[in-house]
């Protein structure tokens, strides 16, 4: 849905200064950002391009070495006082910019990096588009200098924010962009593009990302489930290996454990459950501060106690 309506966009050229794509990790923002910028970059200004001009060449071989997680040769830096600051990815096309996040966080450097940018007229297209990706991670600062160029912004020039978490973004960072929603993929859309199984496809809960991750660590959804048993020995061993898994599993052994219970609340109507939601999700909140995880696992099996 929002494909076509991004179409009809382009066609009638009625391209917004700033755009927002919100949804669920995984639902195809940051994919259809570039895609997008593909079509309003197109010298043909065919949408989402004709992938023939030397515009669209440039963007496609960009997208290809970033989902290869190939962009070393993208990346900008600035030299500032003895001092090397990341600023964004670039890659040989001189109207196209992609700000991710460096690090946990998108700073003020970054954004003060655009700035010549978004004054210079297009080299070879007729516009000029920024990608701003998980705009919710920037920095206090680094939002109020992004706010400074969309209250005034130059008409060449398209911004395109990406958002898992909306709610936190600036209100006035919101009120200066069009905003498009994205729901997520179906169970039968996730499974047809990512060659999962049933199984992995409804936990994903529409998220492409989530799906191969889970594709890659099928052993987390048998350990969420006997870690859901409660069975002592078992508990202690995986609470025990949960504080050395990289972050993103940590988080995905955590969703699972959501997945699960939720289906126990609504399908054998155990509401009793619910509390435990709450701590697990305080848990998944807290453990990149430093919150210790195995021992709130510990505590959290033996509230679940004889419920599941």
């Amino acid at each position: 849905m929002h494909r076509t309506f991004l179409e009809k966009l382009l066609k009638l050229g009625r391209i917004p200064s700033g755009l927002l794509f919100y949804g669920p990790s995984g639902s195809g923002k940051t994919k259809t950002a570039i895609d997008f910028a593909k079509g309003i970059l197109c010298l043909k200004k065919t949408p989402w391009g004709c992938d023939e001009c030397a515009s669209c060449r440039y963007i496609k071989d960009f997208e290809n070495n970033f989902w290869k997680g190939e962009t070393d040769n993208f990346k900008v830096y600035e030299e500032s006082e003895g001092k090397k600051a990341f600023l964004y990815l670039r890659g040989e096309h001189p109207d196209f910019i992609f700000v991710p996040p460096h690090g946990n966080y998108i700073k003020i450097d970054q954004i003060r990096g655009i700035k010549e940018f978004v004054q210079v007229k297009p080299a070879l297209s007729k516009r000029k588009v920024i990608i701003i990706d998980d705009a919710h991670t920037m920095t206090n600062q680094a939002a109020n200098a992004l706010l400074k160029v969309l209250e005034e912004p130059p008409e060449d020039t398209t911004f395109i924010l990406t958002t898992d978490k909306k709610s936190t973004l600036l209100p006035t960072i919101l009120s200066r962009t069009f905003t498009v929603e994205f729901k997520g993929f179906s169970p039968k859309e996730v499974k047809k593009i990512t060659g999962v199984d049933d199984t992995i496809a409804k936990l994903s809960g529409g998220s492409l990302t989530k799906a191969l991750l889970l594709k890659e660590n099928t052993n987390l959804i048998n350990k969420a489930k006997e870690f859901l048993k409660g069975d002592p020995l078992t508990v202690y061993k995986i609470a025990d290996e949960f504080d050395k898994w990289d972050t993103s599993i940590k988080a995905l052994f955590l969703e699972l454990l959501e997945s699960f219970l939720m289906d126990q609340i609504l399908i054998q109507k155990k509401e009793e459950l619910i509390p435990l939601m709450d701590r697990i999700r305080m848990l998944k909140d807290g453990f990149p501060r430093g919150l210790n995880g195995s021992l709130w696992l510990v505590e959290i099996s033996a509230e679940v106690g004889g419920l599941v």
